[in-house]
């Protein structure tokens, strides 16, 4: 990631969960969020009728290739998200697509010239990134591991799934922070 980009994320988070009237130490509901923004979500079940081939898929066998996608209408945008995963995993879904939109990510090809999906490393690792800081600020993971909080219990609480607290727990050196804090106070 660029650099001061982590940072950059830390700023926004405050900034967006400020707006929101949310604590750093609350959950973030992603739906509260994109309705803040302006940016209509829709649940793939929303489209079952119309194209009920590829939402049989999706819901289905190929599950695992379709999380959420942001559409580009002129300068608006839409989010269409797979409800067939689980409440945590729609939550980072629907936020990484918010993400973009918080950083303002320009819409990109949907295919390369040869067919093949068009993928940014870099605005995808941002946007996970930022995701992450959202949904579970360093401030709620350091208070997860000072509280002595199973993780299971505390992605609940979040609204995330227990990948995404541990992730965070992990990145954000909470145990390390904790240790450390504890260490000075004795």
């Amino acid at each position: 990631m660029r650099r001061g980009f982590k940072t950059e994320a830390k700023w926004i988070a405050k900034q967006t969960r400020g707006e929101l009237r949310i604590g750093m130490t609350d959950p973030l509901n992603p739906w509260d969020l994109a309705e803040l923004l302006e940016i209509p979500v829709f649940r793939l079940s929303e489209f079952q009728e119309s194209a009920e081939q590829a939402y049989r898929y999706l819901s289905g066998s190929g599950r695992a290739v379709f999380s959420a996608v942001t559409v580009f209408w002129g300068n608006r945008r839409l989010i269409v998200h797979n409800d067939s995963h689980s409440p945590g995993r729609q939550a980072s879904n629907v936020c990484h697509e918010l993400a973009h939109g918080l950083l303002l990510h320009k819409p990109t090809p949907t295919f390369d010239d040869q067919g093949c999906r068009y993928w940014s490393k870099e605005i995808e690792d941002e946007a996970n990134w930022l995701s992450g800081v959202l949904l579970v600020p360093d401030e709620a993971a350091i208070s997860v591991v000072r509280r002595g909080i199973d993780p299971a219990r505390a992605a609940h609480f979040f609204g995330v799934s227990v990948r995404m607290m541990k992730f965070r727990i992990n990145v954000s050196g909470a145990r390390k922070r904790v240790k450390r804090f504890s260490r000075v106070i004795r």
